[in-house]
């Protein structure tokens, strides 16, 4: 699985997990619900820094949205 999709998948599962909309998550995270989406759906090549925004909305270390999740 390539790291863009593991990301998207990563996002969704434990933005989900939290009961939130992509806007909610993007406003936690200072981004937009816009780009939230892009995000999930792996249609953008994020930057590091837009990682560890939703890392820090989601209250946990960069590295774990990038590790592999069994669904």
């Amino acid at each position: 699985m390539a790291l863009r999709e593991r990301l998207a998948g990563n996002v969704r599962r434990l933005r989900a997990l939290r009961g939130w909309s992509q806007e909610s998550l993007g406003e936690h995270a200072d981004l937009s619900q816009v780009y939230v989406s892009k995000i999930e759906n792996a249609l953008v090549a994020t930057s590091v820094d837009a990682v560890a925004h939703l890392a820090r909305a989601l209250d946990m270390d960069p590295a774990t949205l990038l590790e592999p999740h069994d669904s």
